[in-house]
């Protein structure tokens, strides 16, 4: 059987030749020559002869091409190129014929086909040079957006970023993650978006751009990427660079918010690793602290998440979604509050106020002592570090007492009552 359409092959090849031909009174017949050296095509891929097929295929291209016929010219030319790739693995080769397919296709005014001819190319050269084929990869994005087809283009995107990360083209990842961002800023896709700035987060870390990473969210929090939970683990990850805190680090990237992310994306953030790797065994109050407040966040869902962050002055985390208790939420606050007092009165010689609280009584008292200690912590303590901390964010609703344990102070510092409280 393979003969036998070998024989047609090369009837038709025959047939396309001498429609090409012209005479006293004949011109050649571009379209006609076109249709033979197609069918001519098949027939040798029929018959398995790859090498004379992908000839044919040229051939049909180059004459449907002078007939005008310019997108039917860059199916055959495609053709080949799949030829060359699948069947004879000459990924060259076929890097270069899908290039000029897309050429035609760019003629022929279809920016989408002439851009996945290039993703082609490129996933043709990517195992025997990344460089080459991320230049056609980078060629297929620019051309979507070169026609304003950016909305289109998420894909291709997508499927550049992966192949980036993949073989740590880290600066380049980062160039086409901020392009993306862009277009999903331009079609208001805010969870796209989102996931995009947390991603250039991660892949900066994976840079060991500590500082760009720092500036990156910076801007990134000008925009609604603040209120969302990508913002709370891309504040979480860089606590946990700048602290060394690789046990926090591995917590976090394990969270469900990051294993949504692009699968390479992902896969690059568990791999992250804090400077030097720092151990967790000296680490000061204050950073467990934050620790103690990604917890603690992980069971508050906005818009109560918002009023914890700015509570604690943007210490930031995030978890699993759970239903919102106003007591859990109550005592998050009030256990975060007393851990940065404790942490602070260590550190800073100098006079602090501590106010007890109740539902009924506001006694305010002045320490001059700024080694005071407190060893007790509960769900119902609170201590305010600050003079300025008003009493009035405390929530309305709790019906807790809360008061304040002192130790370590001289007695005269401050009167007890009959009863041997404080007063």
């Amino acid at each position: 059987m393979e003969s036998n359409k070998i024989r047609e092959a090369v009837q038709f090849l025959a047939d396309g030749d001498k429609a090409t031909q012209k005479g006293w009174f004949k011109k050649p017949e571009w379209d006609v020559a076109g249709s033979y050296y197609e069918k001519a095509a098949s027939c040798f891929k029929a018959a398995r002869s790859y090498e004379q097929a992908i000839q044919a295929y040229l051939k049909a291209s180059d004459a449907l091409f002078k007939s005008d016929s310019i997108y039917m010219a860059a199916k055959s030319m495609e053709g080949a190129a799949n030829l060359a790739a699948q069947q004879l693995k000459q990924p060259e080769r076929a890097a270069e014929l899908y290039r000029q397919a897309s050429d035609l296709y760019q003629t022929h005014m279809t920016p989408d086909r002439a851009a996945e001819m290039l993703e082609k190319a490129a996933r043709a050269l990517e195992p025997i040079d990344v460089d080459q084929a991320i230049d056609f990869y980078v060629a297929a994005c620019s051309l979507y957006e070169s026609e304003d087809r950016s909305r289109f283009a998420i894909d291709t995107f997508t499927r550049t970023i992966a192949m980036m990360t993949r073989h740590k083209r880290y600066d380049a990842a980062i160039e086409i993650l901020l392009r993306l961002r862009d277009i999903y800023h331009s079609i208001n896709n805010n969870t796209g978006l989102n996931k995009t700035c947390l991603s250039i987060i991660i892949v900066l870390l994976a840079a060991n751009d500590e500082i760009g990473a720092k500036r990156q969210f910076q801007h990134f929090c000008q925009y609604a990427f603040v209120q969302s939970e990508e913002s709370a683990i891309a504040s979480i990850l860089l606590d946990a660079f700048e602290q060394g805190d690789q046990e926090l680090l591995e917590e976090t990237v394990h969270r469900q918010i990051v294993t949504y992310l692009d699968n390479e994306i992902a896969k690059l953030a568990r791999t992250l690793q804090v400077p030097g790797d720092l151990p967790n065994t000296n680490k000061n109050p204050a950073s467990t602290s934050t620790t103690n407040a990604a917890k603690k966040l992980s069971s508050i869902q906005p818009p109560q998440q918002q009023a914890f962050l700015w509570n604690h002055g943007g210490e930031l985390g995030g978890g699993e979604e759970k239903e919102f208790d106003e007591d859990d939420y109550v005592s998050s606050y009030y256990d975060e509050k007393l851990i940065d007092a404790a942490a602070a009165a260590e550190t800073v010689a100098s006079q602090r106020s501590f106010t007890d609280y109740t539902e009924s009584t506001e006694v305010e008292r002045e320490i001059g002592d700024g080694s005071s200690r407190i060893e007790s912590i509960g769900s119902d303590t609170v201590v305010s570090n600050n003079i300025n901390d008003s009493i009035s964010n405390i929530p309305p609703s709790s019906s807790q007492n809360i008061h304040v344990i002192r130790e370590s102070l001289p007695v005269s510092e401050y009167d007890e009552d009959e009863d041997g409280g404080l007063c």
